[in-house]
């Protein structure tokens, strides 16, 4: 899969995203790490871009490729293209290509547009966001289609959009299909007359694999790449290479779990604004929680509005369809990775969990429908099997009793985690590890010990670790354990309960991040 990484550094929904970066030294950085193309929004006003930031990704990238004796990356300018001069522009600063967007331009200056790229050697990308949008593109003479899976009109996402838009060339008897070998080599590609380019919402290997199944060409991600803390190993963990996602799908259980930490939660949110603030620094999950005795407990409304913000930061506007099941086997180990990894690929836009504790399943599922939620987080004693009677997949929560010396009632950490092995059913969705001190579950501001979520992960087991998380001390546990996920909540608040700490949420989760691509380099 050939792959346009982009500089972006805001976007009109997102606002800004990374307005510090060089274009050129990023655009570096894309170049080593396999980027084909590299699209550079030019936009002034909405994408705080320029025609300067096109020029530096040029000469960077070509430097880089004189001196490696590389073919450098092609440079596509993102911009509202309505006249040749934009073109002419763009050519005389660096582009190799430039995008033509469908909705805005006529069909017949769409037609003018492409025939003059053409004149100076430029085959454009032609983008559409619905399929009446392609007849106008392919009649206008576009060879190369660029699908739009955000609406423009009211920037939702819809991964299907790019589906769809396959499915119609297909009926048209048109020639698109880009089928790779193992060596990532295009195979009859003298045979394809037009391209086709998924250009939003992608972030992981799963949205690379979903499009490489159907025929797409080419993948186009900006804002995770934008965000990571390590562009080059975000690049890698795309798995643009068939056979490296062979690889990273190969096995499912058997062996320890090396997959480092995958998902930041941050729970005990009360207001939208720290629910966007949660968002906005990368947060996984977005925890709500609806324990009355909790002082973090929040009513319907107060979860619809949290909802709602987290809904428009990922351009969504319902639930999350989070399927899963536990495979033909009897291996619930097995069953709970393969879980893990659909809420992997499902968590590239927050989702919002609710946290009960000894609820009815009744009164959960109404909180569910009523609020909205996408998950839901069982934080009392009502066991494993109550996971698949809450209407949306459920994380269970396991206790762990605080102790200074390493045991807990003369059991040793690999005991403790062989029980919770041995008790383990196939209703969870995932298994959270929080600390319990005389009886007081959760909320308690103290760490327990982190050996026995090391024991379980020795057994393949993925977990989430909770319990006296902070911005102070996530790197460690996250080196040291490299749990499946992290979860803080009065690790990253203020002076008052219950309102987040804006330099804190970004410290822990900005923590976690950096410290899981550096745990992940020994393996």
């Amino acid at each position: 899969m050939a792959l346009a990484a982009e500089f972006k550094r805001a976007s009109p929904s997102k606002g800004p995203i990374a307005v510090h970066l060089d274009a050129g030294e990023q655009a570096v950085k894309y170049a080593k790490a396999g980027a084909n193309v590299i699209s550079i929004l030019t936009e002034p006003h909405w994408f705080k871009g320029s025609v300067q930031d096109m020029r530096e990704a040029r000469l960077a990238t070509q430097a880089v490729a004189a001196a490696t004796d590389q073919t450098r990356p092609a440079i596509l300018r993102k911009e509202f293209v309505t006249n040749t001069y934009q073109i002419l522009e763009a050519a005389a600063n660096g582009a190799d290509t430039i995008l033509l967007i469908v909705a805005i331009t006529p069909s017949h200056l769409l037609k003018t547009l492409i025939d003059y790229a053409r004149s100076i050697d430029m085959e454009p990308l032609v983008e559409v966001h619905a399929p009446q949008e392609l007849d106008v593109a392919l009649n206008a003479g576009a060879k190369v289609i660029g699908v739009n899976n955000r609406n423009l009109h009211t920037f939702q996402m819809d991964l299907a959009t790019t589906d769809r838009t396959v499915e119609k060339l297909t009926q048209r008897n048109l020639s698109f299909f880009h089928d790779y070998d193992q060596d990532n080599t295009a195979r009859d590609a003298d045979n394809v007359s037009y391209s086709v380019c998924a250009l939003s919402g992608m972030s992981n290997a799963e949205d690379v694999q979903r499009y490489r199944r159907l025929g797409v060409g080419m993948v186009l991600i900006g804002e995770s790449l934008m965000r990571a803390q390590d562009p080059a190993a975000a690049i890698q963990g795309l798995c643009l290479h068939p056979k490296k996602y062979d690889e990273a799908t190969s096995t499912l259980a058997g062996g320890a779990y090396t997959g480092g930490t995958k998902i930041v939660k941050v729970c005990g949110i009360t207001n939208p604004e720290d629910a966007l603030v949660a968002c906005r620094s990368g947060a996984s999950f977005i925890g709500v929680i609806f324990v009355p005795k909790s002082k973090r407990c929040v009513s319907i409304e107060q979860g619809q509005s949290i909802v709602s913000t987290v809904r428009a930061f990922g351009e969504r506007t319902q639930s999350a369809s989070i399927i899963t099941s536990n495979n033909n086997n009897d291996n619930i180990v097995s069953n709970l990775i393969s879980k893990t990894r659909v809420l992997e690929n499902e968590s590239r836009r927050p989702l919002v969990v609710g946290v009960f504790q000894n609820e009815s399943s009744d009164q959960i599922r109404h909180v569910v429908e009523t609020v909205g939620l996408d998950l839901v987080q069982l934080h009392g004693r009502e066991g494993m099997e109550a996971c698949s009677a809450c209407g949306v997949p459920a994380i269970r929560v396991v206790h762990i009793e605080a102790s200074t010396d390493g045991e807990d009632n003369g059991k040793t950490s690999q005991e403790r985690a062989d029980a919770i092995i041995n008790s383990l059913t196939g209703d969870p969705v995932a298994i959270l590890l929080d600390t319990s001190v005389k009886g007081v579950q959760g909320g308690t501001g103290v760490t327990f010990d982190w050996d026995v979520a090391t024991n379980l992960q020795n057994s393949g087991l993925p977990v989430l670790v909770a319990g006296g998380l902070n911005a102070q001390n996530v790197q460690k546990v996250v080196t040291d354990v490299r749990p499946w996920g992290v979860d803080v909540s009065s690790g990253v608040e203020g002076d008052k309960v219950g309102k987040k700490d804006v330099d804190a949420v970004d410290k822990f989760v900005k923590g976690a991040r950096s410290a899981a691509l550096e745990a992940q380099k020994g393996f």
